[in-house]
């Protein structure tokens, strides 16, 4: 009961807290950068990670645990805030909290069904290195598409419903109460933000990420006839959008720490915006929801095969393969749109 009391409580506190950053204007999302605020004109609290962070106070009973994602809540802070400017500099700061984590909490990934592979995780030091570097992809890769109401907040949502539909069914198995209770977290998250009443912001999204990447690995370690790929599957969009990134800034010798507006989330709402005679509010989560559908539907799809090796396999090829049409055909109308009209 004690349990459902947090939620009872939380509703009206992010209410609270959200009405007190408006009227003061601090930790708002309208800080004047343009990838923050293109796609709304209000200002909306960049608020989301207060609330993951006091869930995991609630709820959690590692104290290595809470030490570090109190530490990673101040720096997406800082991030929020605009205090700390270099990327560069959090990006170290990351890689350092990432690395005392990975070796305190003693997280290893076991096997990835390739033997020349596996073999190398035997080696301590390249495990910590792997480990540390898969969270480092994911958690910037959900930085990079928590741009839209609903879409990154939504996505974590669908992954924690996918596996807790699995353990209900008996077919993984996990500690099913206290990501239960997650799950309400981001849905209750989830409504505020379609409502555009809050952000996750970077502390917001640093959490998020950084505990889902926690649990899938232990479902996996666990589970022995779970295939990585289908742990793949269902991190691959956030993941595949970290690697695009790079290679695209790389080619066209921009800087891959500085943030911009043209990656696929924001060429949707581009093109929504050009196309579709809503309000810009409405086009925000219009684009999330989009994203999101056709998420629920690989992801539900993965669901079903979470064993098969193969076609998990299979099923990221073909991710890679639409989201690359599906960007460089907003990317080109976008091109087409501004050529016509600002030149």
């Amino acid at each position: 009961m004690i349990d459902y009391f947090f939620f009872l409580f939380l509703i009206p506190l992010i209410i609270l807290i959200n009405f007190f950053l408006i009227k003061k204007k601090f930790l708002i999302n309208d800080t004047g950068k343009l990838h923050q605020n293109y796609a709304n004109l209000n200002q909306v609290p960049l608020s989301g990670g207060i609330y993951v962070l006091l869930f995991f106070y609630f709820f959690e009973t590692n104290v290595e645990f809470l030490i570090f994602i109190s530490a990673l809540f101040v720096i997406g802070l800082i991030a929020d805030l605009n205090l700390l400017k270099s990327p560069l500099k959090r990006f170290i700061i990351q890689i350092c909290l990432i690395i005392l984590f990975v070796i305190s909490l003693n997280i290893q990934i076991e096997d990835v069904r390739i033997d020349w592979f596996n073999k190398l995780l035997l080696n301590n030091l390249f495990n910590i290195f792997f480990c540390s570097f898969c969270f480092l992809v994911l958690i910037n890769g959900s930085n990079f598409i928590d741009g839209n109401n609903c879409l990154s907040i939504g996505y974590y949502f669908l992954i924690f419903l996918i596996i807790i539909y699995l353990n209900y069914n008996d077919l993984i198995f996990f500690e099913i109460e206290k990501n239960l209770f997650f799950l309400i977290l981001l849905f209750i998250l989830l409504i505020f933000n379609l409502l555009n009443k809050l952000y996750l912001g970077d502390s917001g999204i640093y959490l998020i990420s950084i505990y889902t990447g926690v649990v899938l690995i232990d479902i996996f370690n666990s589970n022995f006839y779970v295939s990585p790929y289908f742990i793949g599957v269902l991190l691959w969009y956030p993941a595949f959008e970290t690697l695009f990134s790079l290679i695209r800034k790389f080619k066209n010798k921009f800087s891959p720490m500085d943030p911009d507006t043209i990656h696929l989330h924001q060429l949707i709402f581009f093109y929504l915006d050009k196309t579709k005679n809503f309000k810009k509010n409405w086009n925000n989560s219009i684009t999330g929801l989009i994203i999101n559908s056709y998420n629920v539907v690989i992801l539900l799809f993965a669901s079903i095969y979470y064993y098969y090796t193969k076609l998990q396999i299979a099923i990221l090829l073909v991710n890679v393969i639409i989201y690359m049409i599906a960007y460089f055909y907003f990317l080109t109308f976008k091109r087409s749109f501004e050529k016509k009209f600002y030149h």
